[in-house]
């Protein structure tokens, strides 16, 4: 039961993230405490994977589906981790 409420907080906190990327080009860690590490297209990019990985995590939250939740947070991670490096 705790996993599925840290899931849905953390699926929540990503689906905010990854909207604030795509509609300003700029991490939401830059509005929060003003440290700029990437900008751009790599950050919409960013936003859309982390975007696709915060709707399969809630997803997998409502539908009590713990692969979901996973695959959600693993896809998540892996936006802000790999895609920069990548670039």
């Amino acid at each position: 039961m705790i996993g599925r409420i840290l899931s849905g907080i953390g699926g929540i906190i990503a689906l905010i993230a990854s909207l604030v990327s795509i509609t300003t080009r700029e991490p939401l860690i830059n509005h929060l405490v003003k440290i700029l590490l990437i900008t751009g297209d790599a950050v919409v990019g960013m936003g859309i994977i982390g975007l696709i990985g915060s709707l399969t995590t809630i997803y997998g939250v409502y539908k009590n589906n713990w692969k979901y939740m996973v695959s959600g947070g693993i896809l998540g991670l892996f936006a802000p981790l790999l895609l920069p490096v990548s670039l």
